[in-house]
C-alpha cells in the first residue's frame, strides 16, 4: 500500500527521516507547508513534494493526505500532533512527541480515544542491531540484567540553533537524553529478569547553558523490579564520540556477561548502549 504523506515544515532532518525512506518504500510526499511559502516551495522542488499548501492545518485537512509527518520544533509537536489526531490522521512525530509529561499524556489519551496511531520517531529502535540486542536481553541469553547504560552525544550546535531555545523546548535532555529514557522504557516493557516494569528517575544532574536549557544531563533510573538502569545523556564537544558502523558485541568475562552496541545516527549523533548482566546458568556466591 502506498501512503500519501503530508509534511509539516521544511526541516533539515526530513531528508533522512522521511524523504529517503518514503522513496525507497514507494510512498508519496503529496503536500508540504512551512513557516513561509517560499521555504515550502524550495523544499518541494528539492525533494519532489507534489503540492505546496499555505499552512500546517491545510496539510492536515487535505483529503489527499493519509499520514502526517511532524518534524517541527519540540514545542510544536504536541499541538500539531493533536490537530492531526482530531482530523483522524495517523502521525509520525519526531521525538519527543511532547514537551512535558502533561502534554504527552494529553496526546496519548487523545490518540487512544480516537483510535489514531501516533508514532514517535526513534529511528534507532527499528535498527536490526537494536532489535537483536533487545532479543538477546529478553530471551535470557545474557542472563539477568544488572546495569544498563546509554550515552548519546554530539558536537554542540551553533549559538543560534533552535535546540538552545527554552521557548522551543530545547536542551540536551529533550534532544538527546530522550533516547536513553526510551531505551529504559522499551527494555522495561520486555519484562525480562532484572529489568521489569516502568523505570523511575532516582537521581539527575544537569549543566545549564542558559536558564532552563541544559547543555548536558545525566540521570539514574531504577528498574520497576530489581535491577537498575543508568541513562547518561549529554551534549558537548567533550562528549563527542566518533561515528561508527552499527555493530553488535556479546562478551563473557568471569561472572559478567555483557552486550554492547554503537550506532551512528547521522548528523554527527552517536548512541552507545551497554547492557551488563549476571549469568543465571552459573551458581552465585552466597
Amino acid at each position: 500500500m502506498s501512503l500519501r504523506i503530508g509534511v509539516l515544515g521544511a526541516s533539515r532532518i526530513a531528508e533522512q527521516a522521511i524523504v529517503g525512506p518514503a522513496a525507497e518504500l514507494g510512498h508519496r510526499l503529496v503536500a508540504v507547508a512551512a513557516r513561509s511559502r517560499s521555504r515550502a516551495e524550495e523544499f518541494a522542488e528539492k525533494y519532489g513534494v507534489e503540492r505546496v499548501l499555505d499552512g500546517y492545518q491545510d496539510v492536515i485537512d487535505d483529503a489527499q493526505v493519509d499520514v502526517v509527518y511532524n518534524p517541527l520544533a519540540n514545542s510544536l509537536h504536541a499541538p500539531w500532533n493533536l490537530a492531526a489526531i482530531a482530523a483522524g490522521k495517523p502521525v509520525l512525530s519526531e521525538k519527543p512527541f511532547a514537551r512535558d509529561a502533561s502534554e504527552a499524556r494529553t496526546v496519548a489519551e487523545a490518540a487512544a480515544a480516537a483510535g489514531v496511531s501516533v508514532l514517535e520517531g526513534f529511528h534507532y529502535f527499528f535498527h536490526p542491531v537494536t532489535q537483536r540486542a533487545f532479543e538477546l536481553a529478553a530471551d535470557g541469553t545474557i542472563g539477568a540484567i544488572t546495569h544498563v547504560e546509554v550515552r548519546m552525544a554530539m558536537p554542540p550546535p551553533g549559538d543560534d540553533d533552535p535546540r538552545w531555545s527554552l521557548e522551543l523546548a530545547g536542551g540536551a535532555l529533550m534532544d538527546l537524553g530522550c533516547y536513553g529514557l526510551h531505551v529504559m522504557r522499551s527494555l522495561g516493557q520486555l519484562a525480562m529478569p532484572g529489568v521489569e516494569g516502568h523505570p523511575s528517575i532516582t537521581r539527575a544532574h544537569a549543566e545549564q547553558r542558559t536558564p532552563g536549557v541544559d547543555a548536558r544531563a545525566e540521570s539514574l533510573a531504577g528498574g520497576g523490579r530489581g535491577g537498575h538502569d543508568a541513562p547518561d545523556d549529554g551534549r558537548g564537544s567533550e562528549g563527542k564520540r566518533p561515528s561508527a558502523k552499527s555493530t553488535e558485541l556479546v562478551e563473557k568475562e568471569q561472572e559478567r556477561i555483557g552486550l554492547a552496541l554503537h550506532q551512528s545516527l547521522g548528523s554527527h549523533r552517536s548512541l552507545l548502549l551497554d547492557i551488563a548482566s549476571r549469568d543465571l546458568r552459573r551458581p552465585q556466591a552466597a
